[in-house]
């Protein structure tokens, strides 16, 4: 028994694994779309640069012909040599295997830059036959047009010249004759070779978010509270949604807002009921903490306090967060309620008629951090609890500075708020091991902006579907942390707070 209890108060070890989810390649992409178009725009860019840069056209022609051979008779016309030409199987094949040779020796590269005035050939020529026949074709290419259909002609020239000291006489009878190249023979599309490299920018961009989803380790679902930390849910609270209204509407987030959706205010009634029945009679502190900013604990706890009062409940909200104060924000009170009194009193408790409970702000005074141990905080919280039902505490995350673990020692129980799919299981095990070693007794967890649908995690947590949400906590900075504000304690505060109470924006 004991070991089960010390089991659950730690949270279990087991079924470390966290499942794939659809949606968090939704949301993947949501967070890293920016990634895949720098990709893309680097692949793609960078191929279409190198490419352009070292693109060099080249231009190409080419004849063919059928070549004959000379018999070797020759006979004298009128003082003139005449030969008859004949085609022959056997030259042929030697011809074949010969004449590219031909089109590479020196006599007719110098033949042909002799010719045309060159100091070295300009194009590169080449040779192909079809088998079994006398017909060749001589290919030209290059990058100028004009100097690739010079150098095809004289070649066509000299070439017989050149061969007759290897195959003996030639004649060329032209098939086709070759052409002036208009457009470069390596065409190349720019565009669709670097739109090729950015589909591997696309591919790497998408690889990194699947990535991202299979790693990372955070709570989706309300079961994995149990599952992944071993302790209990005690409520969903969904992420609220409003309508599209024209005019101006109240948006913020509270019990007393009648914009606020059905389904969330059935949740946190849920909620309530079951943190009041959970806790026992002689406890009256309730802290009310989460792992990172940002996860809404000032929203659930500021609704947790004014949901109370429907059960005539006397409540006391206390804003213990005092690097980063939001109550009154989340409220919508005006903050010149903290303007400095001329007492030096450390804090003030103020009546709010209008939400019906009490809220104990504290002053700015230089030597608050000398006051911020364990025993003050005890001493305070004791002479409160004989004034209030219920004491809630909104006080900082854990982890990211003492207090919540000095507060913790001095208080009955705490509740956890976890955001849905926002901080990695292991940094929530932390905060709750944080928690815990405080001795004080955890009463839950409260999974907090909660959703359904596509990008939600296939469970209905009954929000509506309008496309505007009030988001819990965004926005919520913490960059003051290791500076200090230096508040502190008015010396005769005991003598001004024992029974001090006003009415609204009065202070006690």
């Amino acid at each position: 028994m004991e070991e089960n209890t010390e089991k659950k108060r730690r949270g279990s070890g087991k079924n470390e694994f966290i499942p794939f989810y659809f949606s968090d390649f939704i949301k993947g992409l949501e967070k890293f779309w920016w990634l895949i178009v720098i990709l893309v725009i680097l692949f793609g860019g960078i191929r279409f640069f190198l490419s352009y840069k070292r693109y060099k056209p080249v231009y190409s022609t080419s004849a063919t012909f059928t070549i004959s051979t000379s018999t070797g008779n020759s006979k004298s016309e009128g003082g003139m040599t005449s030969y008859s030409f004949y085609y022959d199987s056997a030259m042929t094949t030697q011809l074949s295997s010969t004449f590219p040779y031909i089109l590479q020796s020196n006599i007719l590269q110098d033949a042909i830059c002799e010719e045309l005035g060159y100091d070295y050939l300009p194009a590169s020529l080449s040779a192909s036959s079809v088998s079994g026949s006398n017909m060749f074709t001589i290919s030209c290419s290059g990058s100028d047009p004009q100097q690739v259909y010079d150098v095809i002609l004289c070649a066509i020239e000299k070439c017989p010249e050149a061969a007759r000291y290897v195959v003996g006489k030639i004649k060329f009878s032209m098939i086709t004759n070759p052409y002036l190249p208009t457009a470069p023979s390596n065409r190349y599309s720019f565009v669709k070779d670097a739109a090729k490299y950015a589909m591997i920018g696309v591919f790497l961009g998408l690889a990194w978010i699947l990535v991202y989803c299979v790693s990372r380790k955070t709570i989706r679902t309300k079961d994995e509270i149990s599952e992944q930390l071993g302790h209990e849910a005690l409520g969903v609270l969904p992420r609220v949604s409003f309508k599209r209204y024209k005019q101006e509407i109240d948006r913020s987030i509270l019990w007393t807002n009648p914009n606020v959706g059905r389904g969330f205010l059935e949740s946190l009634r849920l909620l309530r009921n079951t943190v009041v029945h959970e806790i026992r009679p002689e406890e009256k502190t309730i802290m009310v903490t989460s792992t990172a900013p940002g996860e809404g604990k000032t929203t659930v706890v500021a609704n947790l306090a004014l949901s109370l009062t429907d059960l005539g409940k006397r409540v006391l909200l206390i804003d213990w967060d005092i690097r980063n104060p939001s109550i009154l924000e989340t409220l919508g009170l005006d903050p010149k309620m903290m303007e400095e009194k001329d007492d030096d009193a450390f804090f003030h408790i103020f009546h709010l008629k209008e939400f019906g409970i009490s809220l104990l702000l504290f002053s700015q005074k230089k030597n608050y951090w000398k006051r911020m141990h364990a025993e003050y905080v005890k001493e305070l919280l004791d002479r409160l609890r004989n004034s209030f039902d219920l004491i809630l505490v909104d006080t900082p995350p854990c982890g990211l500075v003492s207090d919540t673990a000095v507060i913790a020692q001095s208080v009955d129980v705490a509740l956890y708020v976890i955001l849905q799919d926002a901080v990695r299981v292991s940094r929530i095990k932390a905060g709750i091991e944080t928690l815990l070693e405080s001795d004080v007794r955890l009463l839950g967890c409260i999974f907090n902006g909660a959703e359904s649908g596509l990008a939600g995690y296939g469970e209905n947590y009954g929000y509506s579907r309008y496309g505007h949400y009030g988001k819990y906590g965004y926005g919520y900075g913490y960059g003051h942390y290791g500076y200090g504000y230096g508040y502190g304690y008015g010396e005769n505060e005991k003598k001004k707070s024992s029974g001090r109470r006003a009415s609204s924006g009065k202070k006690s």
